[in-house]
């Protein structure tokens, strides 16, 4: 497919647990925190901070300061090493290929994400998207499901139509929904660190399609090639 033939549609891409596993930034981010504390401490506690995670400890900063006999207030520290280390995590095959794909098929994709900014865009950065204009949720002080970075989209992008790939119906699609736009699901399976739950979310919550993996993505584009 040509450039001219590119479809007149901007796609937009949630980040985390669409692109990529945020359970591989996770574990990115305490092997830093692991490391660090080392370095400074003496003290390896990276297996042992692992561990607590897949236990479902809800303060690991915290408990890692109470394991290392550290002052309370050196927690904030950990969380921010966590927060501002280079991640090491990288697209897989399947969703390098569809955003390949994609990029050639329509108008202009970017992605639209929360998050703090500096920590968003480290994460781009490591996934090599690093050139793809981003909407985080920091730099506009408003997050999904509210309307603004969606129509800040539609204006500097403007297009005939609109998709957003994302993976979290309870806040993802609301938004983009009520803007007319299209809407695909990622189903998470495990690839996801949040559960996906459906109950109780209105059917104004939910995409029009659910898919299992973004190597359906170019299909899915296709069958909506017709003029609105």
């Amino acid at each position: 497919m040509g450039t001219s033939e590119k479809i007149d549609m901007v796609v937009v891409f949630d980040l985390d647990d669409t692109l990529y596993a945020e359970y591989d930034y996770q574990t990115s981010g305490i092997n830093a925190v692991g490391k660090a504390i080392k370095e400074l401490y003496g003290i390896d506690l990276t297996r042992q901070i692992l561990d607590w995670r897949t236990e479902g400890e809800m303060d690991l900063w915290g408990r890692a300061c109470c394991e290392s006999h550290l002052p309370i207030s050196v927690k904030d520290s950990l969380l921010w090493i966590y927060r501002l280390h280079q991640p090491e995590i990288m697209l897989d095959q399947t969703t390098f290929d569809a955003l390949a794909e994609v990029k050639l098929m329509v108008k202009e994709i970017v992605i639209l994400t929360d998050g703090r900014s500096v920590t968003q865009r480290k994460k781009l950065n490591a996934l090599g998207l690093g050139d793809v204009r981003a909407y985080i949720s920091e730099d506009y002080q408003s997050e999904k499901p509210c309307p603004a970075r969606f129509q800040a989209i539609m204006q500097d992008n403007p297009a005939s139509r609109y998709l957003y790939v994302a993976d979290n119906p309870e806040k993802d699609f609301i938004a983009p929904i009520t803007l007319g736009w299209q809407t695909i699901g990622l189903r998470g399976g495990v690839r996801g660190i949040y559960r996906q739950s459906f109950e109780s979310l209105p059917i104004g919550s939910l995409p029009a399609k659910w898919i299992s993996s973004l190597n359906e993505l170019k299909g899915e584009i296709e069958r909506v090639r017709l003029p609105t």
